[in-house]
């Protein structure tokens, strides 16, 4: 098993100074699991966050009307023996039968043991979170335009662009041009592909603290964007490292 990440980079300059100034919360954030749910490290927290592709697309073949997967059952079950407070969960691009399913009913029938987002925010913990699964059918421009402002934790499944969304594209041929995003660097059989519309709407108008997300497994991480608005970018897609990440989330008691 992996160990776990742990991000610190919020720690307040005079937290060790005056540590009752601030409530600590800690946020564990994984994707991209694809049924290795049982091999992850998970590490205790008070919330968790996955932001989706906890199964395969081929899981959902040849099911009859109503038949749900194994490993969605199985990653249910696991959900309900994490020991985290509050368990946030949005579906990914492998998660293909959901698209058959009302939100109440993924609620209520496939993930009992979490809480389900379909583009809605929650509050848990004085921390305002709001989730955005992948669209089977919606246009992502319209998406997008209906994610609040100023939220502390962005979930999506997509990336956003130019920000740790490198994937292998086998099929692409190979670039010799330097990137000039990426400091110039080649990228040859790998591409970009973050939603452009996204990264907009993040440095314009929602300005997260936090933006976590997965579907490219070649480009786990963190960083800053670079922008003003400094929101902290978190690519957790766990499928080629099996690592979780672990955030320490710290807020101003005087602010509340």
């Amino acid at each position: 098993m992996s160990s776990s990440k742990i991000i610190d980079v919020l720690k307040p300059f005079d937290y060790d100074e005056y540590p009752e100034r601030y409530k600590l919360t800690s946020v564990v954030i994984v994707s991209d699991t694809h049924r290795n749910h049982e091999m992850m490290n998970i590490p205790d927290g008070d919330i968790f966050l996955h932001c989706g592709d906890f199964t395969k697309k081929g899981d959902w073949r040849h099911l009859t009307n109503g038949q749900i997967p194994q490993s969605l059952i199985d990653f249910n079950v696991w959900l309900g023996r994490l020991t985290h407070a509050h368990k946030i969960v949005i579906c990914g691009n492998h998660e293909r039968g959901f698209e058959n399913f009302s939100k109440e009913e993924i609620q209520s029938k496939l993930l009992t043991n979490c809480t389900y987002l379909d583009d809605e925010l929650i509050q848990v913990e004085g921390i305002t979170i709001y989730g955005s699964p992948w669209s089977f059918n919606e246009n992502y421009r319209a998406k997008w335009s209906s994610i609040p402002s100023d939220i502390d934790i962005l979930m999506t499944h997509i990336p956003p662009k130019f920000i740790l969304d490198l994937a292998f594209q086998p099929k692409k041929a190979v670039s010799t041009d330097p990137c000039s995003i990426c400091d110039d660097a080649v990228h040859g059989y790998y591409g970009h592909w973050g939603s452009r519309s996204l990264i907009k709407e993040i440095r314009r108008r929602i300005q997260p603290r936090i933006h976590c997300f997965g579907h490219v497994h070649d480009d786990q991480g963190y960083k800053y964007d670079q922008h003003e608005n400094g929101t902290l970018f978190i690519n957790a897609a766990a499928y080629l490292t099996s690592q979780a990440f672990k955030l320490n989330f710290y807020r101003n008691l005087q602010n509340y």
